[in-house]
């Protein structure tokens, strides 16, 4: 065997301590230093858990082993932190230090000639103790990818995976437990930042494909993401989370070829259950993440699962450009803005003219046009948008119908476009099915049941919706208006000010403050939040809609009309729905004009329709007979 000479052994652990997780520790830094520097002086049988608490930890002679874990618990994260590095960042080092359970003398290998594989130095091993054949074990693994297109040197190895075993707890672990999962954002290893897409795309499919599993449950991509290049422990984003795994990794891409290398950690105790590493062609893209997927649930219920070097049956090759193109649309989907809804369309269209039959493509492109048609801002023309929204999904469900997300956009279709309210909550409730951790089906599930006026319902699938995603202003906002529709404008409030604490300059949560201080009376508390939604810009017309109600019913009939004004300006420049006139003409007590809007709002099949059953903006016109025969007519008759 050949042992790795003792400069070339310190030279590694320089550059383990510079590495990020070690520069933010000084005790992982100085506990690491002490026992590679006392192996290498021969003093290897020196290292017990006294000597490390006096030298490393500072405590004096008074140190009992049997009252204080400190040494146990330290040095237990210590080899987490290890096991994490040389399984991403010191992946292809030379040397590679670690610390083995049941000792605290560190262990030194070097790169053999064969395939990359290691040899131990036999002085690391402790005096008087024998060696033990380590067992490895797969003990699952959720990818958190970060991928990268680069155009350096990219060494490839010959087999399709390179597994990187993780030695399996002493501990059983609880199924109960092990319920909650965290994928974090993958690290772009190319350091480009134009190559974020593809970090960002794999990230979101990971959440996806897991989230699918029975028993587990998944933090959405939107909370994920806040966590991006956000320097936190994994305790901490665990609790603020309130999951007990993390998974974090990193994604390498050379022309087609990609290297997938992941982790899960036990937050709890910051203990790293499992770290694996494959490399196979992007057109297996789709293997990986089932195998990624696997291994993961297989050690969340505490199986190991051996690697498998076969593509599982069923699971199609993907060609890289169509793939890359949807990566490409989803990143720009994923912004939610009107430019990003229309970049995604571009690519999501790229994508199924390489791929016809790819699924995933022709869904994101029916998010994309429902959202721009079907979301709150109504930035294009219903009748434009939703129709093609609607082709995009029945041809994703053709090709694939065990996708949640066209399930729940065939439930928006049929919600705010179609009227097909059976129809809907079946579209729904199919999503929830295949995918419970899917947060943007319970968001308009809640929407649906808020329409038929099932609020206690509404405000469940909204509690569980900002449990899956914590950190989504959208899944926030959503629960504190649904307690606004339940006559609970206290614990509206509350969750509009928490929301707020998240950012500030979210115009949602200043719209929402509105209509609970017009819910209050407080008017000029309410005009001057719908000002700041205004002011804080992101919300199209919809706090100028509220504004100019809040004005209409506030005895200012003259700032009304402004608003009036502007909408018709503006409705000659972009898309403005006819609904939002109706809501002011309705304040101002204008019976007629508020009944035309409604009409060309009926015409328009407007989305904001499938709430006037329900909505309290309306209440000065539901004793008009025309009013019960447009319920009637949408089919939502009292």
């Amino acid at each position: 065997m050949r042992s790795p000479p003792r400069e070339k052994i310190m030279a590694q652990m320089g550059k383990i301590l510079s590495s990020p997780d070690f520069a933010q520790s000084d005790r992982s830094q100085k506990f690491l230093r002490f026992v590679v520097e006392e192996a290498l002086a021969g003093r290897a049988e020196t290292l017990k858990e006294y000597t490390i608490a006096l030298a490393v930890f500072e405590r004096d002679e008074s140190f009992d082993p049997q009252t204080s874990s400190i040494v146990r618990v330290e040095a237990n994260r210590l080899r987490g932190k290890l096991k994490k590095y040389n399984a991403i960042d010191g992946r292809d080092d030379p040397v590679r230090i670690e610390i083995p359970r049941g000792t605290y003398v560190p262990s030194f290998e070097t790169a053999g000639q064969q395939g990359g594989s290691v040899e131990r130095r036999p002085d690391s091993v402790p005096p008087g103790r024998a060696r033990k054949p380590r067992p490895w074990s797969l003990v699952a693994l959720l990818a958190t990818l970060i991928v990268t297109v680069g155009t350096g040197a990219f060494f490839l190895l010959d087999t399709p995976f390179l597994n990187l075993g993780a030695e399996r707890s002493s501990e059983s672990p609880n199924p109960e437990r092990m319920s909650s999962v965290a994928v974090l954002p993958l690290r772009n290893l190319s350091g480009e930042a134009d190559q974020d897409y593809f970090s960002d795309g794999m990230t979101d499919a990971l959440i996806t494909s897991l989230a699918k599993q029975d028993g587990v449950r998944v933090i959405s991509f939107i909370s994920a993401m806040a966590y991006k290049n956000v320097n936190r422990s994994i305790a901490e984003i665990a609790r603020e989370l309130n999951v007990t795994h993390v998974i974090e990794g990193a994604v390498l891409r050379s022309g087609n070829r990609i290297r997938i290398t992941a982790q899960l950690v036990d937050a709890a105790n910051d203990r790293h259950l499992w770290a694996e590493s494959y490399e196979r062609d992007v057109v297996d893209v789709l293997v990986i993440q089932d195998e990624v997927v696997r291994q993961i649930v297989s050690s969340l219920k505490g199986q190991i699962v051996p690697a498998k070097n076969k593509s599982p049956k069923g699971t199609p090759a993907i060609d890289p450009a169509a793939y890359e193109a949807q990566l490409k649309g989803r990143f720009f989907l994923n912004k939610l803005t009107e430019e990003g809804f229309r970049k995604g369309i571009a690519y999501f269209k790229q994508a199924v003219e390489i791929a016809p039959d790819y699924a995933a493509a022709y869904s994101g492109l029916a998010t994309c046009y429902c959202l721009l048609a079907g979301y709150g801002f109504e930035l294009v023309d219903p009748r434009e948008g939703m129709p093609a929204a609607k082709n995009a999904v029945m041809e994703a469900l053709r090709l694939d119908d065990s996708l949640a997300e066209p399930h729940a956009f065939l439930g928006i279709v049929r919600l705010k476009y179609e009227w097909d309210w059976p129809g809907a909550e079946e579209a729904f409730k199919r999503s929830i099915q295949i995918n419970p951790s899917y947060a943007q089906a319970r968001v308009s599930y809640s929407f649906y049941l808020q329409a038929m006026g099932r609020q206690e319902e509404a405000i469940r699938e909204a509690e569980e919706a900002r449990s899956i995603d914590p950190l989504s202003p959208a899944a926030n906002i959503n629960l504190g208006w649904q307690y606004l529709q339940a006559d609970r404008p206290e614990r509206a409030r509350q969750q509009f000010e928490s929301t707020a604490e998240l950012d500030p300059y979210i115009w949602g949560v200043h719209w929402g403050l509105g209509h609970y201080h017009r819910r209050n009376g407080a008017y000029d508390k309410a005009i001057a939040a719908f000002q700041k939604a205004i002011d804080t810009g992101g919300g199209h017309v919809l706090p100028l809609t509220a504004l100019g109600y809040t004005y209409a019913i506030s005895g200012q009939p003259e700032k009304a009309r402004k608003v009036l004004d502007k909408l018709e300006g503006l409705a000659k420049e972009s898309y403005v729905s006819p609904f939002g006139m109706a809501t002011i003409y309705a304040g101002l007590g204008l019976k007629d004009d508020a009944f035309t809007w409604l009409e060309k709002a009926f015409e328009h099949r407007s989305r904001s329709m499938v709430w006037l059953k329900v909505d309290r903006d309306f209440d000065g016109l539901r004793s008009d007979a025309r009013f019960q025969a447009l319920l009637r007519r949408i089919g939502l008759s009292e």
